[in-house]
Parts: C-alpha cells; structure tokens; sequence
C-alpha cells in the first residue's frame, strides 16, 4: 500500500466536501482550497506511513513469535523422540542382556 494514494483519498474524504463548499461560496478561491487539500494530503500521507510502518512492524513482531514457537516444538519434538529412543534401546539391552 502506497501512504501518498492514502493519504490523498482520506484527504479527498475528509477535506474535500468543505472545501468545496467554502469555495463554491465564494469564500475560497480555487488555488487556496488546492493548497488547503495538499496541506491536509501530506498530512494524512504522514499519518498513513506512521500506521503502515507500525502494522508492518507488528506483522514481523507476529512472524517471529510464531517461528520461535515452531523452533520451540520442533525442539521439543526432538528431545521427546530421542528420550524415546533411547529408552527403546535401553530396553533392548536388558531383554538381550
């Protein structure tokens, strides 16, 4: 995901309708309320990549957790079938022995 293509949508939303109004008023001249949109753009662009960077952030936090706790099973699983292995073969050597 793109923060400038959020940004200019949420700005859209968010600033265009008013802008527009005051403008179609005769409040705002048209490259006033253009400038107040991109003021209002960056500003939600900012906001965008903020959000983004902490969700991808998190993403990773998520993907690591979760490959440390497969290593940890895996480990486990190990430890278990070796205990289990070795018990066998203890076993075979009493009965043989």
């Amino acid at each position: 995901m793109n923060p400038l293509v959020i940004g200019c949508a949420v700005a859209a939303v968010l600033a265009g309708p008013p802008l527009y109004a005051q403008y179609a008023s005769g409040g705002l001249d048209g490259f006033t309320a253009l400038v107040r949109w991109l003021v209002v753009a960056v500003l939600c662009s900012v906001g965008a990549a903020l959000i983004l960077g902490l969700v991808k952030r998190y993403e990773q936090e998520w993907e690591e957790k979760d490959e440390a706790e497969a290593r940890e099973a895996a480990q486990t699983a190990a430890e278990t079938e070796a205990k289990r292995a070795a018990e066998e073969a203890e076993a075979r050597r009493a009965s043989a022995g």
